[in-house]
């Protein structure tokens, strides 16, 4: 409970830091949450498998992408990461299936990606192939997450699933409120959001 309550704590610094423009202090206590999570994760030696692999190494990734970004460095280069990321995540619950899967739900979070797309296509115009690149990843990590929970069930997957959900959110707030229209307290929104997605992936493997 007080390592849940310490990465939240770390981030609202991050978040506040960040508002405030003390950038190095934001991308150290941005990593500092992140490597919290991984301690945590390895903390439960049972965890040792490909699936932890992998979100260790998203985890990993997504600290150096979110130091890029905030220091507004290589931004290309930290979009890339994130894309690594959230290709990490996908790959830690694609490892977990096996068998037959449920062909409605990618139909399903398909039409939900193609109608969200086309609502937002207003404020994103000028973003069409990186929201596209990051859209189709976002969808087969939800696919995958979400295959897990109805396959396998259990709270642990249903975690996973909100957690990659949630990542989904923060990408589309981010692209809103960076590249268009910014939001009231858009950047609590994104941050919270965006380590609330960590932290739910990896507790989905810890709990």
């Amino acid at each position: 409970m007080w390592s849940w309550l310490s990465v939240a704590l770390s981030g609202y610094i991050s978040i506040s830091a960040n508002e405030n423009n003390h950038v190095k202090q934001a991308v150290m206590f941005k990593t500092m949450s992140l490597l919290m999570l991984l301690v945590m994760l390895w903390s439960h030696s049972a965890l040792v498998g490909a699936a932890a692999w992998w979100v260790s190494l998203g985890l990993v990734i997504s600290m150096v992408a979110d130091g890029l970004y905030l220091f507004k460095k290589h931004l290309r280069l930290s979009f890339a990461g994130f894309v690594a990321a959230q290709l990490c995540y996908s790959a830690s619950f694609w490892f977990k299936l096996s068998g037959d899967m449920v062909l409605w739900l990618p139909a399903l979070l398909l039409g939900i990606g193609v109608v969200s797309f086309f609502l937002l296509l207003p404020k994103i115009d000028q973003l069409i192939f990186p929201v596209v690149m990051m859209g189709i990843v976002l969808l087969q990590l939800n696919w995958a997450a979400g295959e897990v929970w109805l396959i396998q069930g259990g709270e642990a997957s249903a975690v996973g699933f909100i957690g990659c959900l949630t990542l989904t959110l923060s990408a589309v707030l981010l692209a809103i409120h960076d590249y268009k229209h910014p939001l009231r307290q858009g950047r609590y929104l994104i941050s919270g959001s965006y380590l609330l997605a960590h932290s739910l992936i990896t507790a989905s493997l810890v709990i």
